[in-house]
């Protein structure tokens, strides 16, 4: 019986053993699974640390960038209201001004013509009145049909220089003026100092005080002075260029026939 028992007592204290060992085993792969896990586990939690700094530094630059974007955005708003305010008002401007121009057109259908009769009455009232300063204003009425064939002078310019010239045709019939000029005596130019009162007497005396003549208004023609007249000339024209004081003097004066 001791033989037949002894196999099976030795399997029983040799099979706790090798289960100890297996358990043994079993525990080291366990931890060393277990350790590899943490290792990994703390592996992937770094990398998730740094994603999630890196993704907290794309966020900050994207919010930095979104803030300048939106003030660039509030900048470049207020910017197109006020040109839009501008555009509105140019808008409107140019509606006046087109509205102008059609009330300026009506306008120069009317007064143009009325120009054009100024200055032809003007130069008719010229060949008709004394024969004084003549090129002077000859060249004022060719100054005046010259700007009334310029687009690049406005008509209500050429408007004040029509009543300008008017003006300055009135102040001669106001005032004495004494001036040199050439004229024509005997078919010869001569030298001459001229005596203009008003519109009313025009005379003349050469520089050597020689001949002197006075505007005939009956005949439209220079007649010569008598010696009485020739004097009264020479004082006046001392008077006007103010050599002397005033003082009368003797004008010839001549009464229209028709009266």
């Amino acid at each position: 019986m001791k033989n037949i028992y002894l196999p099976l007592v030795f399997f029983i204290l040799i099979f706790p053993s090798t289960l100890a060992a297996q358990e043994n085993t079993i525990d080291k792969n366990l931890v060393k699974e277990s350790i590899s896990i943490s290792t990994k586990s703390i592996e992937k939690s770094g990398l998730t640390q740094d994603q999630i700094l890196n993704l907290d530094e794309e966020t900050r630059i994207l919010l930095a960038d979104f803030q300048s974007t939106s003030k660039e955005y509030e900048s470049l708003k207020l910017y197109n209201d006020q040109v839009q305010k501008i555009i509105n008002s140019q808008l409107s401007e140019i509606e006046s001004i087109i509205l102008k121009i059609g009330e300026l057109d009506q306008t120069n259908q009317r007064i143009v013509p009325l120009m054009l009769k100024m200055i032809d009455g003007l130069e008719n009232f010229i060949l008709l009145d004394l024969p004084f300063l003549m090129s002077e204003r000859k060249a004022r009425l060719i100054n005046l049909k010259t700007t009334m064939d310029r687009g690049d002078i406005s008509t209500s310019e050429k408007f004040r220089l029509i009543t300008e010239a008017y003006k300055t045709e009135l102040e001669y019939g106001r005032t004495i003026e004494a001036y040199r000029d050439n004229i024509v005596i005997d078919d010869v130019e001569t030298s001459a100092d001229f005596l203009r009162i008003g519109r009313i007497a025009l005379t003349y005396l050469t520089v050597d005080g020689s001949k002197g003549g006075y505007w005939n208004t009956n005949s439209s023609s220079w007649e010569k002075s008598t010696s009485s007249i020739k004097r009264s000339t020479a004082d006046a024209l001392k008077i006007a260029t103010k050599q002397s004081p005033p003082a009368l003097i003797k004008i010839p004066v001549y009464r229209d026939e028709n009266e």
